[in-house]
């Protein structure tokens, strides 16, 4: 996909710069999203306790943890996306096009939930793999020093993890023919998506669980859950293949229901016993 926004003549400028821009790039759009959620819940934290998940409070120290990790993530996610670039000038593997014309209006729109789709799938078997002893311990341990997620922890990764995140557009490139606007668009959704699953306040209505569509939307209580629980409900965009492999949370659909949200999920001092891993 960069090969639609960087010039052949622009790797004279060297690779470490070209990776470094684009780095700075989505750094910023991230703290964009990242930031205007955190003030948006920090300013409004009265007016939304009833949707609080848990009655803990981000820390200051948290935030930093969060911000740098997720500074490092923008730098490897700029070194793959320029890697991707530069060997898909070699082997041209990646299924983009420039004109519309070429598939037309509706591929254009019909292409970007694909993308989601093949992007839930992959992420979800990443995410299991992630979970995998010896691996969770040494890489992915680090996004689960968060286990009351803020938005600034939506990319705080290990760097490996960060690797496997960013191959992860790289397999959408090069499975799904889009236009990098669709692209744009599609990743820009990521980033809102996944910021809203680290909120720490669920602000979707509960009337969700009884449309059937819906119902298989992910949550901010669902991921919320798999931060406490270090495992359970491993999905991005969906809870599709939670439901369709069992690693779906035994009490998540009663706890987005639940009466009141005024009751948190877990107590400010202990997680709840039946969310312990086994």
């Amino acid at each position: 996909m960069l090969s639609h926004f960087l010039p052949s003549s622009a790797v004279v400028f060297g690779p470490l710069l070209i990776s470094g821009l684009v780095a700075v790039i989505l750094f910023a759009r991230y703290l964009i999203f990242a930031g205007s959620a955190l003030w948006f819940v920090s300013a409004n934290r009265q007016a939304l306790r009833n949707r609080r998940i848990q009655p803990l409070s981000f820390t200051r120290a948290q935030l930093r943890r969060e911000a740098a990790w997720s500074a490092l993530s923008a730098g490897v996610f700029g070194l793959v996306g320029l890697s991707a670039h530069l060997i898909n000038r070699e082997f041209d593997f990646v299924a983009s096009y420039a004109s519309i014309e070429t598939h037309g209006w509706f591929w254009f729109w019909c292409s970007i939930p694909v993308a989601i789709l093949v992007h839930d799938f992959y992420f979800y078997w990443a995410h299991r793999f992630m979970h995998t002893p010896g691996v969770y311990g040494r890489v992915h341990k680090v996004h689960h020093l968060s286990t009351n997620p803020s938005p600034l922890s939506a990319f705080a990764f290990h760097p490996f993890e960060a690797v496997l995140e960013a191959l992860g557009f790289v397999l959408v490139l090069a499975l799904v023919p889009m236009h990098p606007v669709a692209f744009l668009i599609f990743s820009t959704f990521m980033i809102a998506f996944n910021v809203m699953g680290h909120l720490g306040y669920e602000l979707l209505p509960r009337f969700l669980v009884h449309v059937p569509v819906l119902r298989l939307l992910n949550t901010a209580t669902s991921h919320n859950q798999h931060h406490r629980t270090y495992r359970y409900n491993y999905g991005l965009y969906t809870l599709v293949w939670d439901q369709m492999f069992g690693t779906l949370h035994p009490r998540y659909m009663s706890s987005f229901r639940r009466p009141s949200l005024t009751t948190p999920l877990i107590s400010s001092t202990q997680t709840l016993k039946e969310d312990l891993p086994e």
